[in-house]
């Protein structure tokens, strides 16, 4: 009996103090992490509405979404007058990875303005080159629907990727078809 007691109290002694480190380690790291994502998301939305000078957050729903795609969160770009120039939306497409996390920039005539991508899990060096510039910037000017070239679209498919290519433009039409059916920014 004392054999399997020893070990036990052994093993429950470093579970305590593993899980005390990591409950430190938790609350030393969180407010860097969140203030880096707020600055990642400032960014985003600067990219994606350079013409505007102040974002206003919109209240949406937990679980917004536009025929399927996730939404979660979006902005009222805001020009120096005050006027509303545009909608800064944030969409969670499913790529060839995972979830990808994209900003889009829609002024109020539906129009994208720009795209940013803040995180995705797609494939270095296939998946992972919608984060390139080239990719992003041949959205701007485009109107929903936003589809790739194979499928009779605009968009230039990533080489080899374009499960990602499809899920940037699905995200995109997505932004811009909630902007169009919640704040009224659109065609």
């Amino acid at each position: 009996m004392k054999q399997i007691v020893r070990p036990m109290v052994i093993l429950g002694i470093i579970c305590i103090v593993c899980a005390g480190l990591l409950g430190v380690v938790e609350s030393v790291t969180r407010e860097p992490i969140r203030v880096q994502a707020e600055k990642t998301a400032t960014e985003g939305m600067k990219k994606v509405a350079p013409d505007a000078d102040s974002f206003e957050a919109i209240d949406i729903d937990a679980d917004a979404n536009y025929e399927g795609t996730a939404v979660a969160s979006a902005n009222l770009a805001v020009d120096a007058s005050g006027e509303i120039i545009g909608y800064v939306v944030e969409v969670l497409p499913s790529g060839f990875g995972g979830t990808i996390d994209l900003m889009v920039g829609v002024d109020t005539e539906g129009v994208v303005t720009g795209i940013s991508i803040l995180s995705l899990s797609e494939s270095p060096g296939l998946g992972a080159r919608a984060k390139e510039d080239w990719f992003q910037e041949q959205f701007i000017g485009m109107t929903a629907p936003v589809t790739v070239q194979k499928d009779g679209g605009q968009v230039q498919a990533i080489t080899s990727s374009t499960i990602t290519s499809r899920a940037v433009s699905l995200g995109v039409t997505a932004a811009c078809g909630w902007a169009a059916e919640n704040v009224g920014g659109a065609n």
